[in-house]
């Protein structure tokens, strides 16, 4: 049974700026897979995917700032439903 996950910032993180959406609603993404790139102001970051899924909707627009609490995208999801962990931002370069 199919299930649907909101992406969100693991809780331990910052916030961050939105800056792009690296994959449009209506893909597949893969576990791991970069989704978006945000900012913290000095540094850029690509956010992955913590679980595959289809993304179905993007939940904030470029320019945005994101928190822990904040749904980025929304996930759907293959199989019994299980808790999805945050996302924790991976540093380009």
């Amino acid at each position: 049974m199919p299930f649907l996950y909101e992406l969100k910032l693991d809780a331990s993180e910052r916030e961050y700026t939105f800056l792009q959406q690296l994959v449009p609603a209506g893909t597949l993404v893969g576990t791991g897979q970069a989704v978006a790139v945000l900012s913290d102001g000095a540094m850029e970051f690509h956010l992955p995917a913590p679980k595959q899924g289809l993304l179905v909707e993007w939940r904030v627009e470029s320019g945005a700032t994101v928190r822990t609490s904040d749904a980025i995208a929304r996930i759907v999801c293959e199989g019994t439903e299980v808790d999805v962990p945050g996302a924790v931002p991976e540093r380009l370069g």
